[in-house]
């Protein structure tokens, strides 16, 4: 059973006051606002990389479609011309006058067609294109953003990283004041409580309020001032804080 003066004892309490405030520390640097915003800009940014792909291989159908389009629209129009050419010159023979003329009404039709087709690729081409130019403005947006956040976060790991050796070097300062026995039994019960290695105990009250029973409090009582005490519930130190 470890015994430490009660002067050591009481120094636990300011220790595990500074081993508190370095878990939540540690614990606020974990869990900051801003890295879950900058996860969802990171997300939004795969989404956009992924949509990207889509729209560019969109737009580039959308102009072999496009070209497609403009070339059956001029070998139409190259064919009626040349069909005209050969009716003005006057070198057909008169009986392929008709079928040269209905060859050309019949090209006028199909130019009519397909330059129906020719507008509808060049507007789908448009829209591929305006597309790709969203998403190109959406993904410079979304990377600023993701700067500012990137700057956001390190500002608060700075101060945070500061408090945190602040602390720590102050924890290790008072822990070199402290018995050896009496603060390795400390931190063997911290470990194994999850963080929580001494608790103050004025009377039967322990910190936060909470009263131990009758019996424990006897027992307490009947212990020497020196003797290091446990909670009869877990393995926490009870410091006494009145003599």
């Amino acid at each position: 059973m470890t015994s430490a003066p009660l002067s050591d004892q009481r120094l636990l309490i300011d220790l595990q006051r500074l081993d508190s405030q370095l878990a939540r520390l540690v614990h606020e640097r974990r869990g900051l606002p801003v890295l879950a915003r900058i996860e969802a800009t990171v997300g939004a940014l795969r989404t956009n990389k992924r949509d990207a792909v889509v729209a560019a291989a969109a737009l580039a159908e959308a102009r072999r479609e496009s070209a497609r389009a403009d070339e059956e629209v001029a070998q139409v129009v190259r064919r009626a011309a040349a069909l005209r050419e050969r009716l003005s010159s006057g070198t057909a023979a008169a009986r392929d006058l008709s079928a040269i003329q209905g060859e050309i009404d019949q090209l006028g039709r199909r130019q009519g067609v397909l330059e129906e087709a020719q507008l509808a690729a060049m507007e789908a081409l448009d829209n591929a294109q305006a597309e790709v130019e969203r998403l190109a403005q959406a993904e410079q947006e979304v990377r600023a953003t993701g700067r500012g956040l990137t700057a956001e976060r390190d500002a608060e790991f700075a101060r945070i990283d500061a408090a945190l050796q602040d602390t720590q070097s102050r924890r290790d300062a008072l822990a070199a004041t402290i018995p050896a026995a009496l603060l390795a039994e400390y931190d063997d019960v911290r470990r194994a409580t999850g963080g929580l290695g001494a608790v103050a105990l004025y009377g039967r009250r322990v910190d936060g309020n909470v009263e131990i029973s009758p019996q424990e409090h006897a027992r307490i009582a009947a212990a020497p001032q020196d003797q290091v005490i446990h909670a009869e519930d877990n393995d926490v130190i009870l410091v006494r804080m009145e003599d």
